[in-house]
């Protein structure tokens, strides 16, 4: 008899679905005819199902062998496809046996590409198998699709490979709004570990190298960046930048004939150690900018100063009586932000009279061939400005207590905090020890800084306008120093940029002879790295590749 006990709600069910007729008395056991009846009914059904419900194959959605779209529903924040597997059997991922004893199946809810904007989620109906090699540790095991999605993985493999795209082409954080707008909404988070993902190509052979740091966390962690300068590519990337990682990868790679480096310690002994077949390339910006500091620092201890402009005509007085900026805590950071606060001063003041004569930026910007104005920000006023005369009177009758400076000026009305008032006595203290008179904060911003002093000097005098040109000159007049610093800087420049290795010595042992300490100091750094800055002036590398591909790997983060 076909009927077996305990099967009956599988038996009604059955019936129901294929649509019999059951008996009056559900109780009652059926007849001989209506068992052989639901046994057929049972065998049939699955294959009808399939020939039902299963929908047509499209190019718009194409699966792999033994994949099938059953349904498809719709929500408001994405489609739900309903996928199913019938694949007989699969492989072991352990061992690699196939298998066809099915164990049980489950849903997984991975995502796929959108459909015309539309986000897709997969039901996907996967099976688990037994695993019948009696000498394998895992018994039961999921079905594995290699060609559709990866294990564990939430997204398919062609929705990961367009996340890959989409985050090389512009960053994380880049990625993350245009995935949106595109139909498949992916985090930063995700962008960056699909990339991780990606295998990198071989190596190979590197011929030229070039080294330099980036940071993988702001201020936390620091690593090594290698570039294949031939190829224009990332070779790779060091978790720090210890000489020792250096030297280690340099000794894995014996054919590398060039490296290109900053002027660093730690890429030098690197360098040495793990290449000392290589010949090592300073990076000829590093050698232009240490020259660049050791001019500022020769007009910064020389206390050469020109009047500005604007403190010659009349008409800029107003302009002179408004506070610059607040007063920075240490005489170095004041030093060097005055050159930019008056320009961007300057800049603002040209903007004003622009939009009072009501001419547009757009129209000044076509018939002026000056660069683009900056936009300006709102300089603040410090709050130490309406006591400066009194503490500049206090000091020239012998106050030097800070702290007495302060309960004074407090007592008078000063509301900011005493540290103001400790970094001007510290910086009036510093300004004066040689005998000079101290000078109001108003007074030091009529002279122009000495990092727009060192522009002036780096300029070549075609470049410049005649205004500038005339300043030059009178910087010039002011001390035979300042004639010898412009030409060494000028010779310098000039020998760079038309790669003249051989006039190197020649212009070392003019600088030594100028006396001035900043350039000797100068030289002496070169001469710690003679050949490596010799080589940088024959060779053609340099680290513009590697800088570049610094600026991308910051982009990516």
């Amino acid at each position: 008899m076909l009927y077996v006990r305990g099967s009956r709600p599988q038996f009604r069910k059955r019936v129901r679905a294929f649509g019999m007729r059951r008996s009056r008395s559900i109780g009652l056991d059926k007849t001989h005819l209506q068992q052989i009846g639901i046994a057929a009914a049972m065998m049939l059904l699955p294959k009808c199902r399939r020939r039902w419900h299963k929908m047509p194959t499209t190019p718009l959605f194409p699966l792999p062998e033994g994949l099938e779209l059953t349904s498809i529903s719709d929500t408001p924040e994405e489609l739900l496809v309903c996928v199913t597997s019938h694949r007989s059997s699969s492989l072991c991922p352990q061992c690699a046996m196939p298998s066809s004893a099915i164990h049980s199946s489950y849903h997984r809810h991975p995502r796929d590409l959108p459909c015309v904007g539309r986000p897709i989620r997969l039901v996907f109906t996967v099976r688990k198998f037994f695993c019948r090699n009696p000498n394998c540790c895992r018994k039961v095991f999921t079905e594995r699709l290699p060609d559709f999605i990866e294990a564990s993985s939430r997204l398919t493999k062609r929705l990961r490979m367009s996340v890959q795209d989409v985050g090389f082409a512009t960053c994380g954080k880049g990625a993350e709004g245009l995935s949106k707008k595109l139909g498949m909404p992916t985090s930063d988070a995700t962008v960056l570990w699909s990339l991780f993902l990606v295998r990198l190509p071989e190596v190979g052979k590197v011929r030229v190298v070039g080294i330099d740091d980036w940071r993988g966390l702001r201020g936390q962690r620091f690593g090594t960046i290698l570039v294949n300068l031939e190829t224009h590519k990332i070779v790779d990337l060091l978790a720090d930048r210890e000489a020792e990682s250096v030297k280690r990868w340099l000794a894995a790679h014996p054919e590398v004939e060039v490296v290109s480096r900053d002027r660093g310690g730690v890429y030098i002994d690197g360098a040495t150690w793990g290449a000392p077949q290589a010949t090592q390339v300073a990076d000829r910006w590093h050698l232009l900018s240490n020259l660049g500091d050791a001019v500022e620092e020769f007009l910064i201890r020389a206390r050469i100063r020109l009047p500005s402009p604007a403190a010659e005509s009349p008409a800029s007085q107003e302009t002179l009586n408004t506070p610059l900026s607040s007063f920075s805590a240490t005489p170095a950071s004041q030093r060097k932000s005055q050159a930019r606060l008056l320009r961007k001063w300057k800049l603002y003041q040209r903007v004003q009279e622009l939009h009072a004569t009501g001419m547009s930026l757009r129209k000044y910007f076509r018939q002026a061939p000056e660069p683009s104005l900056p936009t300006p920000r709102p300089l603040r006023a410090s709050q130490l400005d309406p006591y400066e005369d009194y503490l500049l009177d206090r000091w020239s009758q012998g106050e030097r207590n800070a702290a007495q400076l302060y309960r004074e000026i407090s007592a008078r009305g000063y509301p900011g905090s005493a540290t103001i008032v400790r970094a001007y006595v510290a910086h009036l203290r510093s300004t004066t020890a040689d005998g000079s008179a101290p000078r109001s904060r108003k007074e030091r911003a009529k002279a122009i800084s000495p990092r727009a002093l060192r522009w002036l000097l780096t300029r070549k005098r075609e470049d410049l306008e005649k205004e500038d040109q005339a300043r030059l000159d009178q910087l010039l007049s002011l001390s035979p120093e300042v004639q010898a610093v412009y030409a060494l800087l000028q010779a310098f420049m000039r020998m760079v940029r038309e790669r003249k290795h051989k006039e190197l010595r020649a212009w070392m042992e003019d600088a030594i002879r100028s006396a001035i300490p900043e350039l000797g100091s100068f030289v002496a750094g070169i001469e710690r790295d003679y050949d490596a800055v010799h080589a940088a002036l024959r060779l053609p590398w340099s680290q513009g590749g590697t800088s570049g591909k610094v600026n991308k790997l910051k982009t990516l983060k």
